[in-house]
Formats: C-alpha cells, structure tokens, sequence
C-alpha cells in the first residue's frame, strides 16, 4: 500500500492495526456522482482499482452499480463481499458471501468460510458454528491443514462464546463519548495515573478522502485528555516534538519509571510498503529530550515493529514488550527485548508458540502492578475477530492465555486492552455498535471505559510465613525471599510474583479464582521449602495460609533432590527437571559461600563400571546447568557413585525385581562440602542449554 494516501481501510487490521492499531475507511478520489453515464466494464476497472488500493467504500459503490446491470456476476459479486468485510460491515458482507456460496462454492470455496466468520462476527453463534464445521469437512483446497486448524479455533470461540454470553461478568463498558473520541477513529489509550489519558485519534467529520490528505487531513496523532471532577476534557495534540508534522503517530506509553517515552511512528518505503518504526524520548535533567528511532535490533529493516510496552526487571533493569510482523510463530507476534540498567536494549526474543499463534497477535499491554501482559489476538478461541487476553508471567514463560471474557469483548474487534494500576477499570478500543459511525455501525474504532463492580467480585489472598523447622524458640524469619509460581492444566509452574521480606515476617500475595499455586521460601543458611495453595471452587472473598518450615544447611548432610530426570540411559536432563534446578539455584543464590557436592547414583542395572559412568555424567550434567545459571565452578563438585550406595534393594527376597527400590536408588543429591568467600554470579540459565552439553559429552 502507498501510504501517501491514509490507508484506513480493513479498517486497517490488516495493515494499520499491525502497525499503529488504528482502524477506519477511507474514500477514494473520484466521487460516486462521477461514475455516471460510464459503461459496467469502466465501472468494474474504477472498482478494481479502488479494492487494489485499499479504498474499500468507493469499491463496493462501483461493484454495486455493476451489479444492477450484471446481477448474476459471482466474480463482483465475491469482491462487494470481500469489500464490505474489509470496511468491517460484516452484515452486508455476510448477506453477499451466502449469495456466492449459494451459486459458485465450486469456484469460491472460501466464500463459505467467510459467510461463517461474518455469522459469527454479526452473533449469530449456533448458526456460524454449524458452517464453520461443514466448511471444515467440505473443503479440499491446498491449504485443508490450515483451514481445518482455523475452523476448529473458530469452533472453540463459538462455544466460548455462548457460555460467556450466558455468564456475564460484573463489569460495565462505556463508551468514552465525545470529548475523546472524535469522527472516524481512536487508538492506543494509555493511562497515566487516575486523571489524565494519552491516545491516539485519526479526526475526520467525513470519510478520508485523496485531496483531503494532500492537505494535511487525516493523519494519526497523539492527544492528551485530563479529568477534572469526574468530567474529561477535549483531547489536546501532544507537541510537535512527538507528533511530527507528515507521520503518523500512535501507541504512546511511559516506561514503569517515568523517565521514558515509547511510541510508533509510520511512513511508507520506497516501494510504498508502509514501515513502522518505535521512538524513544529520554526525561533529563527536568527536560523531554527529541526523541530517537531504536537501533535496528528492535526496528529491524524491512520489517514493522509497533505497539511497545514497557515492564519492570531485576534491579533497575526493564523489559520492552512489541509487536513485529519479522519472521516468528505466524503473522505479527509479540516479541521482547530486556533493557539494561544503562539503557541498552539486548537482542529481542520471540514470546513463545504459548502466546504467538499462526494468525496476528497485537496490542500487548503490562500492568507492572499486577505482573499481568494483555494482548489481542484472532488466533485463540474468541468471541469475536480479535480479543483480549491475559497472561502472567514474563520473558518465555506464561500462562496459558485466558480470553477477558463478555461483555469486555464483543462479537467484532476489541483490542489494545489497558488496565489500571488496581486493576479496577480500565479502557480498550472496540469497533462494537455505540461507536460514532461514519458508514455501518461497526466500521470504526471508539474508546471505552469499563469497570469493575467491585462489591461483588471475590478477592483471594494468600499469607503466612517461613519459619525454622529445628528451632521451636523461632516463631518466623524476618529476612527471607519468597515466589509465587502458577501451576498450569499442563503442570508447568510459571513465576507470577516474588518479594523479599525484610520488615515484617508475612509474606501476601493476591491470588485470582480457580487457579493452583505454589509458594517456595529461601533464606540464606537454610535450604528452600514450599508449599501448594488453590483457590479452585472457591466463591467468597478468601484468605488462604501457610506456614513453611526451613531446614538449616548443614555441613555433609546429604539431601536427595527429588524431581531430578534424565532421559533413559542418557545424562541429559529432562523438562521435568527445571523447577527442581531452579530451587538449586535459588539455594545457592541466597547462600552465595557453600560449596556443595551434585551426587548422582543408579541403581543396579548394568555393569558398576558402566553405571559409575553414567552417574558422573549426569552430575556433571546439573553442575553444568548451576554454573550457566551463573553459579561459580568453584562451588560445584560432581560426584557419580554409580550403585555403590544404595538406600533400598533392588531385588526383593525371592529374587524377583523391586521396581519402587530400583527408582529411589536413582536418585541426585546435594551435599554442603565446605565454604568460600567467591561471589556469585547471576545468569539466566536455560535447560536447552544444559541438554546440549550433556548430548555433546
């Protein structure tokens, strides 16, 4: 697309949701009024032209007046249909799609898909479902694998959505009227702090027109509106220092400190494929510094990168949240960069196949109180086009996303999904009837402010303490560190919150509805513990506690770590094993001068000589793991005993195999050997690596 002229069309989610976020329809240059006495050919040229270029409205008003003189013209006929869908009035477009379905499916398979995505996207939940399956059996085409996927995700969205349209949520969606959104179309809001409000606004009384843009008419930018006594005020432009004259610019937000700018600003190349790119603004000396393009490790060439968050880190350090159509899990994803102490940004990683689906993942958002990430996508089961979802967790590892449910989605588009700091509210743009309409009643994108009756939502928490399991004179620690880990259908445990508990012995955490917890405490000197929390099935505001015993750290007492795998035969270390690593870690992070032994044993199996083998390559196999987790080589002794010390038989009396013997003797220890004033040093280790070397051994 040439984006000389806006291109708002699709509403753009094709194209400008991906890079700004912004939706809307855009018109071509040549009125309606000027098509007359022209032959149905030349009107079918002016109509291809206008659906090539992206202007969509004046597209389906040509296709139409071909279609009075060439009613039975499938291949018009599939265009009007794709038009309308693209300037998002998904009725016409559905009545249209059941016309080619009815008269050509042969020709124009995926007419039949359409008619059943625009009947889900218009609410019509049972009948869409319905289609979507024969659809599902009938199609043949090259690409049946895909489509077979899309229809059973579409499938799943029709029965989510008829359960929580049967369960509505106790929150109340209002649209933001018109002191912010404006005629046409909003974006990217962004709060800061309880009364003021960043976002972005294409302003237009009319549909976009060609000679409208060559006068400045009709470029995104970014607004500020504040609040005073519950009243918002007009939005006013930010300065030109941001909102640069000829760009358009949306996706505004502060990083967690206040002392950084991020937003995207859009152009097109030089062969007319618009690019966005992410701006920083740096807050010095008193003063917001001209703001800078990122490296191309964030904007990398050729691609756009769009839509940044920003949350925290370990000390000082902050993690940037994005969206780029580079090369990933499927269409655009979300990717992130950690940003050092000293501001520099290292290379960005792909979010995982857990959040990136094959189709588009947009508008991520982190609520750095509450550990949260939203983000809209049409590649998990939803309730309309694209939803939004949460997850908690950060870097690779999340939960397994959970759709916001009705009514904060819509049967259409509802994305950029920002909450409040509490978490009591917040906003999101949404293309759902009530917004102020320039052609169908969902054709353009409106801000909306939704709250939570908070009165009749249970809270959970989750309180208690550490204390030592020896000592009965010591009620509870006063210096420990403790984690929050949520254990997933699949029972992986992802950290979603920690603290270090200095001033007070109790440790609380909020907790969310019919989720499984784990809490694991660690103090220097003593060895990690923990214990398991659910709030499943629970319905009234809840306290849950748990009091966790520490045992002290003691030279060359052995303890058996009890999740440790390999696979058969292998010293390679297996997924199971990265929770019980990570305790590793943690014991030797808060106790930063013990050395300790890595024991590993077998039982007996095989020759001695071959078993002893194998037993030193697993413990080398763990040791290796610490040290990329940055723990000193200094520190870590790798034993393998073989079956020389077992702690049950193996056989039973009469000679017959005792299985449960056989896997208590397979078993890795650890064992404080000594002291050593040498510092620790952390790094983030991963089991990938660690698998590696224990496969190049």
């Amino acid at each position: 697309m040439n984006f000389t002229r806006i291109h708002t069309s699709l509403l753009i989610l094709a194209v400008l949701v991906l890079a700004l976020g912004f939706t809307g329809c855009k018109s071509g240059g040549m009125s309606a009024q000027e098509g007359g006495g022209l032959s149905w050919k030349n009107k079918l040229k002016i109509a291809d032209k206008f659906y090539k270029e992206g202007y969509f409205y004046d597209a389906c008003h040509y296709y139409s007046e071909v279609l009075e003189e060439q009613p039975d013209n499938m291949d018009v006929t599939y265009k009007l249909a794709e038009s309308y869908y693209l300037s998002r009035d998904y009725k016409e477009a559905n009545e249209n799609y059941k016309m080619v379905m009815d008269k050509n499916l042969v020709l124009y398979p995926m007419s039949h898909y359409k008619y059943a995505l625009t009947l889900k996207m218009t609410g019509r939940y049972p009948e869409a479902k319905e289609e979507f399956a024969k659809f599902g059996k009938s199609y043949k085409g090259a690409d049946a694998n895909l489509q077979k996927k899309r229809v059973k995700n579409e499938i799943l969205g029709c029965d989510y959505a008829l359960e929580a349209l049967g369960k509505p949520l106790n929150v109340v969606v209002i649209h933001m009227g018109n002191e912010i959104n404006a005629a046409y179309t909003e974006a990217s809001p962004m709060p800061v702090g309880a009364d003021k409000l960043i976002y972005a606004s294409l302003r237009s009384d009319t549909v976009i027109a060609f000679e409208d843009v060559k006068s400045r008419v009709g470029r995104f930018q970014l607004y500020q509106s504040v609040k005073t006594y519950n009243r918002w005020s007009q939005g006013e432009l930010l300065p030109p220092e941001v909102n640069e004259p000829g760009m358009d610019v949306a996706n505004g937000c502060y990083s967690p400190d206040k002392k950084r700018f991020f937003y995207t600003q859009c152009k097109s190349d030089k062969t007319g494929k618009m690019i966005c790119s992410i701006f920083m603004s740096d807050f010095i000396d008193g003063k917001w510094k001209k703001a800078k393009k990122l490296d191309d490790k964030i904007n990398m060439e050729g691609y756009t990168n769009t839509h940044p968050t920003v949350g925290k880190y370990k000390k000082g350090a902050q993690i940037l949240y994005f969206v780029s159509d580079r090369p990933g899990a499927g269409g655009k994803d979300i990717w992130y960069s950690e940003i050092s102490k000293d501001g520099v940004f290292k290379d960005p990683k792909n979010l995982g196949k857990k959040i990136n689906t094959i189709s588009d993942e947009l508008t991520p958002f982190y609520n750095n109180e509450s550990r949260v990430l939203y983000f809209s996508s049409n590649g998990h089961p939803g309730i309309g086009g694209y939803d939004a979802f949460s997850t908690e967790g950060r870097l690779r590892k999340w939960t397994k996303p959970e759709n916001v449910g009705y009514p904060l989605n819509s049967s259409v588009d509802d994305m950029y999904f920002v909450a409040d700091e509490d978490e009591t509210g917040g906003y999101l743009i949404s293309n759902r009837p009530g917004v102020i309409a320039l052609k169908s009643e969902t054709c353009c994108d409106d801000i909306f402010r939704y709250s939570w009756d908070t009165d009749l939502i249970p809270k959970f928490y989750l309180e208690g303490f550490a204390y030592d399991f020896d000592d009965s004179t010591t009620t509870t620690f006063m210096d420990y560190d403790v984690k929050l880990y949520q254990i997933d259908a699949d029972s992986s445990e992802i950290l979603i919150n920690e603290a270090h508990i200095v001033d007070e012995p109790l440790f609380r955490f909020k907790l969310k509805r019919d989720r499984n917890y784990k809490v694991l405490c660690s103090k220097n000197g003593y060895y990690p513990n923990d214990a398991l929390a659910s709030t499943m099935g629970l319905k009234k505001t809840t306290t849950l506690h748990r009091e966790i015993p520490l045992k002290k750290l003691e030279l060359n007492k052995t303890i058996v770590l009890k999740d440790i795998y390999y696979d058969f035969d292998k010293a390679t270390l297996r997924d199971e094993s990265t929770m019980e690593l990570e305790k590793l870690v943690d014991i030797l992070n808060v106790n930063p001068t013990i050395i300790v032994e890595l024991g590993a044993h077998t039982d007996s199996k095989g020759n001695n000589l071959y078993n002893k083998k194998l037993s030193q390559r697993r413990a080398e196999s763990v040791v290796k793991y610490l040290k990329k987790a940055g723990i000193s080589k200094e520190r870590l002794v790798a034993k393998g005993y073989g079956e020389t010390q077992f702690i049950a038989e193996n056989t039973n009396e009469d000679g017959s195999d005792n299985p449960e013997g056989r896997q208590m003797n397979r078993r890795t220890e650890i064992k404080v050997i000594g002291k050593t004033e040498i510092e620790v040093k952390k790094k983030k280790a991963t089991l990938e690596d660690a698998q590696k070397d224990a496969e190049g051994e």
